[in-house]
C-alpha cells in the first residue's frame, strides 16, 4: 500500500522560531532579485520578466505558507531535481559566484515543498556569502542508505569566519528541515569551506519499505 501524506505527522513549520521575522528574512533575497532585475538596463526583457515572475511567485508561496500556518504545505513526493533547479535559479540572480548543480539519478523524496525550498534558499544564501565573488558553490543531490541528500558546499573560509547578517538563516533551516522530517548537518570540509547536508526520506511505493525517518541532527550552530 502506498504511503500517503496523511500518514506523516504535521509539525508546524517554523514552530521553534518567530515566523514573522523568519518570513521577512526569507523575503529579502527574492525582493533583492526583483529590484536588481527591474533596475538593469538592456538585455532580454522577456527573460527578465520571467525571472521577476518566478521571484514574485516564490514570495507569494512564502507568505501563504506562513498565513495558513503551513497547513497547505503538505508532505508529498517531490522531484528534487526540479526543486533544486528552481531554487538555484532564484539564488543565482543575486549571487556573486556561480552555483553548480550535480544531480545523480532522478531522486524523489518526502518533503514539504515550501519548507524545503526555504531551507535550501537559506543554506544557499550562507554559501554564496561565504564563497564571495571569486568562490564557487555546488549543490549535489544523491541517494544512499541514509536517505536522499541535498548537499550545498562552498569553498569559503569555513565556519565562524564570515560575518553573519542575522541569526535567522540557520535557525530557519533547522526548523524547515524538521518540518520535512529530515536531518540537517553543517560542518567544515577537510579541504576547507563548509558543507551543509539536508537528508530526507526517499519516496517509495511500499510503506513497509520506507526507512525510519531521521531525526534532526545539528553538528554546528
Amino acid at each position: 500500500m502506498a504511503a500517503s501524506i496523511e500518514d506523516y505527522p504535521r509539525p508546524v513549520a517554523g514552530g521553534e522560531i518567530d515566523t514573522v521575522r523568519a518570513l521577512l528574512h526569507d523575503l529579502r533575497q527574492p525582493l533583492a532579485a526583483i529590484l536588481l532585475l527591474s533596475g538593469t538596463e538592456g538585455g532580454d526583457n522577456g527573460r527578465k520578466m520571467d525571472l521577476i515572475e518566478g521571484q514574485a511567485r516564490w514570495m507569494a508561496e512564502l507568505v501563504e505558507a506562513v498565513l495558513v500556518d503551513a497547513s497547505e504545505d503538505d508532505v508529498q513526493s517531490i522531484d528534487l531535481t526540479t526543486l533544486v533547479h528552481r531554487t538555484v535559479d532564484r539564488a543565482q540572480v543575486t549571487a556573486s559566484c556561480p552555483i553548480k548543480i550535480d544531480v545523480v539519478g532522478a531522486p524523489q523524496a518526502w518533503a514539504r515543498p515550501v519548507a524545503l525550498g526555504r531551507a535550501l534558499a537559506c543554506v544557499l544564501d550562507n554559501a554564496v556569502r561565504a564563497a564571495g565573488g571569486e568562490g564557487h558553490v555546488t549543490v549535489t543531490v544523491h541517494t544512499d542508505g541514509a536517505g536522499v541528500h541535498v548537499t550545498v558546499r562552498d569553498d569559503g573560509p569555513g565556519l565562524g569566519r564570515i560575518a553573519s547578517v542575522t541569526s535567522l538563516g540557520l535557525t530557519t533551516t533547522r526548523a524547515m528541515v524538521a518540518a520535512c522530517k529530515g536531518s540537517f548537518r553543517l560542518y567544515t570540509a577537510d579541504e576547507g569551506g563548509v558543507i551543509a547536508d539536508i537528508c530526507l526520506p526517499p519516496s517509495v511505493s511500499d510503506r513497509e519499505a520506507l526507512p525510519a525517518l531521521p531525526t534532526l541532527q545539528v553538528v554546528a550552530s
